[in-house]
Protein backbone atom coordinates (compact mmCIF):
# COMPACT_ATOMS: atom_id res chain seq x y z
CA UNK A 1 0.00 0.00 0.00
CA UNK A 2 1.15 3.44 -0.62
CA UNK A 3 0.11 7.15 -0.13
CA UNK A 4 1.00 9.16 -3.00
CA UNK A 5 2.80 12.37 -2.22
CA UNK A 6 -0.23 13.70 0.54
CA UNK A 7 -0.72 17.08 -1.24
CA UNK A 8 -2.32 19.38 1.18
CA UNK A 9 -4.73 22.02 -1.02
CA UNK A 10 -6.33 24.47 1.24
CA UNK A 11 -8.98 26.42 -0.64
CA UNK A 12 -11.57 28.54 1.35
CA UNK A 13 -15.09 28.67 -0.01
CA UNK A 14 -17.36 30.90 1.29
CA UNK A 15 -20.83 30.36 1.78
CA UNK A 16 -22.77 33.04 0.65
CA UNK A 17 -26.48 34.02 3.04
CA UNK A 18 -29.57 35.60 1.60
CA UNK A 19 -30.81 37.60 4.46
CA UNK A 20 -34.89 38.00 3.10
CA UNK A 21 -36.34 38.19 6.07
CA UNK A 22 -36.31 39.22 10.14
CA UNK A 23 -36.50 35.75 11.44
CA UNK A 24 -33.04 35.52 8.80
CA UNK A 25 -31.86 38.31 10.50
CA UNK A 26 -32.33 36.93 14.24
CA UNK A 27 -30.89 33.23 13.13
CA UNK A 28 -27.98 35.36 11.91
CA UNK A 29 -26.99 36.70 14.97
CA UNK A 30 -27.95 34.22 17.59
CA UNK A 31 -25.43 32.05 14.76
CA UNK A 32 -22.64 34.16 13.46
CA UNK A 33 -20.28 31.09 13.24
CA UNK A 34 -22.64 28.54 11.57
CA UNK A 35 -23.77 31.18 8.51
CA UNK A 36 -19.96 32.84 8.55
CA UNK A 37 -18.10 30.10 8.57
CA UNK A 38 -16.15 29.21 5.30
CA UNK A 39 -15.42 25.72 3.70
CA UNK A 40 -11.42 24.62 3.43
CA UNK A 41 -10.10 21.62 1.34
CA UNK A 42 -7.36 19.44 1.83
CA UNK A 43 -6.87 16.63 -0.71
CA UNK A 44 -5.08 13.33 0.58
CA UNK A 45 -3.90 10.86 -2.28
CA UNK A 46 -3.68 6.91 -1.86
CA UNK A 47 -3.01 4.19 -4.03
CA UNK A 48 -2.53 0.46 -3.52
CA UNK A 49 -2.64 -2.64 -6.17
CA UNK A 50 -5.86 -4.09 -6.54
CA UNK A 51 -6.60 -7.31 -9.03
CA UNK A 52 -9.46 -7.84 -11.30
CA UNK A 53 -12.65 -9.25 -9.25
CA UNK A 54 -11.11 -8.10 -5.42
CA UNK A 55 -14.16 -6.16 -3.84
CA UNK A 56 -13.42 -3.06 -2.24
CA UNK A 57 -15.23 -2.44 0.73
CA UNK A 58 -15.94 1.89 1.90
CA UNK A 59 -17.57 2.46 4.84
CA UNK A 60 -18.35 5.99 5.02
CA UNK A 61 -20.30 9.08 6.77
CA UNK A 62 -20.66 12.00 5.26
CA UNK A 63 -19.49 13.78 1.74
CA UNK A 64 -20.02 12.63 -1.73
CA UNK A 65 -18.57 9.40 -3.46
CA UNK A 66 -17.49 8.97 -7.24
CA UNK A 67 -16.38 5.75 -8.53
CA UNK A 68 -15.50 4.58 -11.84
CA UNK A 69 -13.67 1.63 -13.65
CA UNK A 70 -10.57 1.90 -15.25
CA UNK A 71 -8.11 -0.96 -16.73
CA UNK A 72 -5.31 -0.74 -14.81
CA UNK A 73 -4.52 -3.28 -11.65
CA UNK A 74 -4.88 -0.62 -8.86
CA UNK A 75 -7.19 1.51 -6.64
CA UNK A 76 -6.70 5.09 -6.55
CA UNK A 77 -8.27 7.45 -4.13
CA UNK A 78 -8.21 11.21 -3.68
CA UNK A 79 -9.97 12.13 -0.99
CA UNK A 80 -11.03 15.56 -0.55
CA UNK A 81 -11.27 16.44 3.57
CA UNK A 82 -14.16 19.53 3.87
CA UNK A 83 -14.37 21.38 7.28
CA UNK A 84 -16.17 24.43 7.99
CA UNK A 85 -14.11 27.00 10.47
CA UNK A 86 -13.98 30.57 10.91
CA UNK A 87 -10.13 30.85 9.53
CA UNK A 88 -7.97 28.95 8.19
CA UNK A 89 -5.96 28.13 11.47
CA UNK A 90 -8.97 26.47 13.02
CA UNK A 91 -9.48 24.46 9.63
CA UNK A 92 -6.15 23.10 10.56
CA UNK A 93 -6.60 22.22 14.02
CA UNK A 94 -10.24 20.02 12.52
CA UNK A 95 -8.58 18.11 9.43
CA UNK A 96 -6.88 15.85 11.85
CA UNK A 97 -10.34 14.60 13.48
CA UNK A 98 -11.13 13.05 9.84
CA UNK A 99 -9.26 10.06 9.65
CA UNK A 100 -8.85 8.10 6.20
CA UNK A 101 -7.98 4.46 6.93
CA UNK A 102 -6.72 2.27 3.68
CA UNK A 103 -6.45 -1.61 4.65
CA UNK A 104 -5.37 -4.67 2.53
CA UNK A 105 -4.35 -5.16 -1.07
CA UNK A 106 -4.71 -7.38 -4.30
CA UNK A 107 -7.63 -9.32 -3.58
CA UNK A 108 -9.33 -7.32 -0.36
CA UNK A 109 -9.15 -4.15 0.19
CA UNK A 110 -10.63 -1.93 3.12
CA UNK A 111 -11.12 2.07 3.30
CA UNK A 112 -13.21 4.11 5.60
CA UNK A 113 -13.45 7.48 6.79
CA UNK A 114 -12.86 7.73 10.30
CA UNK A 115 -14.52 10.43 12.82
CA UNK A 116 -14.35 11.53 16.11
CA UNK A 117 -15.43 9.64 18.52
CA UNK A 118 -19.11 10.54 19.66
CA UNK A 119 -19.85 11.77 23.61
CA UNK A 120 -22.79 10.70 24.91
CA UNK A 121 -23.90 14.12 26.10
CA UNK A 122 -22.61 15.56 22.66
CA UNK A 123 -23.25 13.14 20.29
CA UNK A 124 -23.56 15.13 16.72
CA UNK A 125 -20.56 17.44 18.29
CA UNK A 126 -18.86 18.88 15.04
CA UNK A 127 -20.04 16.59 12.91
CA UNK A 128 -21.72 18.95 10.85
CA UNK A 129 -18.12 20.81 9.98
CA UNK A 130 -16.53 17.85 8.47
CA UNK A 131 -16.63 15.85 5.60
CA UNK A 132 -14.68 13.75 2.97
CA UNK A 133 -15.45 13.68 -0.60
CA UNK A 134 -14.06 10.17 -2.09
CA UNK A 135 -12.98 10.32 -6.04
CA UNK A 136 -11.88 6.13 -6.57
CA UNK A 137 -10.33 4.67 -9.40
CA UNK A 138 -10.97 0.84 -9.89
CA UNK A 139 -10.44 -1.88 -11.88
CA UNK A 140 -13.62 -2.46 -13.84
CA UNK A 141 -14.09 -5.62 -13.31
CA UNK A 142 -13.78 -5.61 -9.03
CA UNK A 143 -16.18 -5.94 -6.82
CA UNK A 144 -17.91 -2.69 -4.74
CA UNK A 145 -19.33 -2.40 -1.00
CA UNK A 146 -20.37 0.06 0.08
CA UNK A 147 -21.85 1.97 3.31
CA UNK A 148 -22.58 6.01 3.11
CA UNK A 149 -24.81 7.58 5.92
CA UNK A 150 -25.31 11.14 3.99
CA UNK A 151 -24.08 12.20 0.53
CA UNK A 152 -24.31 11.49 -3.29
CA UNK A 153 -22.98 8.06 -4.69
CA UNK A 154 -22.04 8.01 -8.82
CA UNK A 155 -20.88 4.77 -9.89
CA UNK A 156 -19.57 4.32 -13.78
CA UNK A 157 -17.77 1.52 -15.70
CA UNK A 158 -17.98 -1.26 -12.72
CA UNK A 159 -19.14 -4.86 -14.42
CA UNK A 160 -18.51 -6.39 -11.03
CA UNK A 161 -20.90 -7.35 -8.01
CA UNK A 162 -22.26 -3.54 -6.56
CA UNK A 163 -23.84 -3.69 -3.33
CA UNK A 164 -24.56 -0.21 -2.06
CA UNK A 165 -26.67 1.02 1.30
CA UNK A 166 -27.02 4.93 1.42
CA UNK A 167 -28.98 6.33 3.89
CA UNK A 168 -29.59 10.35 3.21
CA UNK A 169 -28.28 10.86 -0.91
CA UNK A 170 -28.95 9.90 -4.45
CA UNK A 171 -26.98 7.24 -6.22
CA UNK A 172 -26.79 7.18 -10.00
CA UNK A 173 -25.34 4.04 -11.44
CA UNK A 174 -24.25 3.68 -15.09
CA UNK A 175 -24.33 0.12 -16.34
CA UNK A 176 -21.73 -0.35 -19.00
CA UNK A 177 -23.14 -3.21 -20.25
CA UNK A 178 -27.03 -4.06 -19.88
CA UNK A 179 -26.48 -7.38 -21.82
CA UNK A 180 -24.15 -8.48 -18.79
CA UNK A 181 -26.66 -7.29 -16.04
CA UNK A 182 -27.80 -10.57 -14.23
CA UNK A 183 -29.71 -9.06 -11.46
CA UNK A 184 -30.88 -5.73 -10.54
CA UNK A 185 -32.50 -4.57 -7.41
CA UNK A 186 -32.70 -0.94 -6.43
CA UNK A 187 -34.98 0.44 -4.43
CA UNK A 188 -35.75 3.72 -1.77
CA UNK A 189 -37.61 4.14 1.41
CA UNK A 190 -39.15 7.54 0.63
CA UNK A 191 -37.67 9.33 -2.93
CA UNK A 192 -37.61 8.50 -6.55
CA UNK A 193 -36.64 6.13 -8.78
CA UNK A 194 -35.71 6.46 -12.34
CA UNK A 195 -34.10 4.12 -14.96
CA UNK A 196 -33.56 3.93 -18.84
CA UNK A 197 -33.36 0.16 -19.01
CA UNK A 198 -34.80 -1.78 -21.59
CA UNK A 199 -37.96 -3.23 -19.87
CA UNK A 200 -37.80 -0.82 -16.45
CA UNK A 201 -40.92 0.30 -15.48
CA UNK A 202 -42.11 4.11 -15.72
CA UNK A 203 -39.95 6.44 -13.34
CA UNK A 204 -42.05 6.70 -9.98
CA UNK A 205 -41.57 8.92 -6.81
CA UNK A 206 -43.04 8.11 -3.01
CA UNK A 207 -42.61 5.73 -0.73
CA UNK A 208 -41.07 1.89 -1.28
CA UNK A 209 -40.25 2.63 -5.01
CA UNK A 210 -38.24 0.22 -7.00
CA UNK A 211 -36.61 -0.92 -10.27
CA UNK A 212 -35.84 -4.50 -10.91
CA UNK A 213 -34.77 -6.57 -13.36
CA UNK A 214 -33.45 -10.09 -14.02
CA UNK A 215 -31.71 -11.89 -17.05
CA UNK A 216 -30.23 -15.53 -16.21
CA UNK A 217 -27.74 -15.14 -19.16
CA UNK A 218 -26.01 -12.24 -17.26
CA UNK A 219 -22.91 -11.98 -15.00
CA UNK A 220 -23.36 -8.87 -12.78
CA UNK A 221 -25.11 -7.98 -9.92
CA UNK A 222 -26.42 -4.24 -8.70
CA UNK A 223 -27.95 -4.20 -5.22
CA UNK A 224 -29.04 -0.76 -4.41
CA UNK A 225 -30.87 0.23 -0.88
CA UNK A 226 -31.51 4.08 0.02
CA UNK A 227 -33.23 5.20 2.98
CA UNK A 228 -34.61 8.77 1.88
CA UNK A 229 -33.00 10.21 -1.67
CA UNK A 230 -33.23 9.16 -5.10
CA UNK A 231 -31.89 5.96 -7.57
CA UNK A 232 -31.20 6.59 -10.79
CA UNK A 233 -29.95 3.72 -12.98
CA UNK A 234 -28.51 4.36 -16.69
CA UNK A 235 -27.26 2.61 -19.75
CA UNK A 236 -26.81 1.18 -22.89
CA UNK A 237 -29.44 -0.96 -24.35
CA UNK A 238 -27.24 -1.11 -27.95
CA UNK A 239 -23.63 -2.06 -26.55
Amino acid sequence: MKAAAASEILTPRVRSCSLLCVGSLLIFSLAPFALRADEFHRTEHYSVRMFSYGTLSLNTRMGDVDIEGWDNPRLAIEAEKVVRAGSLKKARRLYPRIKVQLQGRDHNIFLRAVYPKRQFWRPFRDESKLSVNFTIRMPYDANLRLKCVDGDVTVAGLTGKEVLWVNYGDVEIDVPNVYRLRLLDARTWLGYVQSDLHGMPDDAAGFGKTVSFSNLQGTQIIMVHVRMGGVFIYGDEDY
